[in-house]
């Protein structure tokens, strides 16, 4: 008899505790409702789910930086199209690239606070956790970010109006300025997101487009061609950028196409080559360019045709290569 006790006192136990062991796994508040224990006045956060734990806090890390990057994202987008269709020089794949680097590298810097602050296992094996960013510290290091693309945007200019040794160099560093002026107010714009209400600039990327607009009026340009209709189409483009073509200047772009034999084939001829645009400065070339160049026509006699056409149509962003990318010699 007393065995039996003993048997029915220990399966009561054991009942009791797989209660409490039932009332543990109740799925935690934060999961569903982070704003209960971190306030949003206060911090982001972002729940990650996984069947291992460490890859949970890395899923969650990831989905609190998706708060930064959908609206940064899309905004870089719509800045990016604005200034090239404004732009004198639009917008390069090499400015395109340097923006999308810059926001990565800022936000890196706002997520590095990024604490994991709880997880749990459900029952069914899976793995939660709680990322957790106090927004006091995102903005701090956000602010900082702001303050180093001030101070580089400040050299770029001033080194385009004091130190820049031709006008191409000079243009460029304008570029740049109103490169890192993009990348801040993407960081101003994530700077908003935590709560806080931005930091005024004293030169924005709208200003720093109308001192190119200036540079590129102040610069009087000569075309050297040997063929009649190249030139044209150079004279063409430059006044498209706003600057002044003259018949001498010191500053002077040389074009020239280099094309092979046309070749037939099943039926086509082909012509195929490069065409190649240089800017040089008081008799020293600065920059030099080269774009191949392919056209097709049923008639042998239309290729030269076709090939006018091809550059006439992409000239305007020549030049803007030319003037706007690293010069390449």
């Amino acid at each position: 008899m007393s065995s039996t006790r003993v048997l029915l006192s220990f399966i009561t136990v054991f009942f009791i505790a797989s209660c409490a062991s039932t009332s543990e796994e109740k799925r935690p508040q934060w999961i569903d409702n982070a704003s209960s224990i971190y306030p949003d006045s206060d911090y982001l956060t972002a729940v990650g789910q996984a069947s291992k734990r460490d890859r949970a806090g890395k899923n969650a890390t990831a989905n609190l930086a998706e708060i930064f990057y959908v609206t940064v994202r899309a905004e870089t987008n719509t800045l990016t199209e604005a200034t090239k269709a404004q732009s004198a020089l639009g917008v390069t794949a090499e400015s395109s690239t340097s923006l999308q680097r810059n926001i990565q590298t800022e936000t890196d810097q706002a997520l590095s606070g990024v604490k994991i602050k709880n997880s749990w296992l459900s029952p069914s094996g899976e793995y939660y956790a709680l990322a957790v960013l106090g927004k006091r510290t995102a903005a701090m290091s956000l602010n900082e970010s702001i303050i180093a693309l001030d101070n580089s945007t400040a050299e770029f200019i001033n080194y385009s109006v004091n130190i820049a040794p031709n006008s191409i160099s000079s243009l460029n560093a304008l570029r740049a300025a109103r490169d890192e002026q993009m990348a801040r107010q993407m960081a101003n714009l994530q700077l908003k997101q935590v709560g806080v209400s931005g930091v005024p600039t004293d030169i924005s990327s709208k200003k720093i487009e109308r001192l190119i607009a200036q540079k590129l009026a102040s610069m009087q340009v000569a075309v050297d061609s040997d063929n009649d209709r190249h030139s044209k189409t150079l004279q063409s483009g430059l006044s498209q950028l706003g600057v002044n073509v003259v018949d001498k200047a010191n500053i002077v772009v040389s074009a020239d196409v280099d094309i092979t034999e046309p070749t037939l084939i099943k039926g086509w001829y082909w012509l195929r080559g490069s065409y190649e645009l240089s800017i040089s400065e008081n008799g020293q070339v600065i920059s030099r360019k080269r774009w191949p160049v392919k056209v097709s026509a049923k008639q042998a006699d239309l290729l030269n045709l076709r090939l006018q056409d091809n550059i006439n149509a992409n000239i305007s962003e020549y030049l803007k290569q030319l003037v706007s990318d690293s010069p390449t010699l």
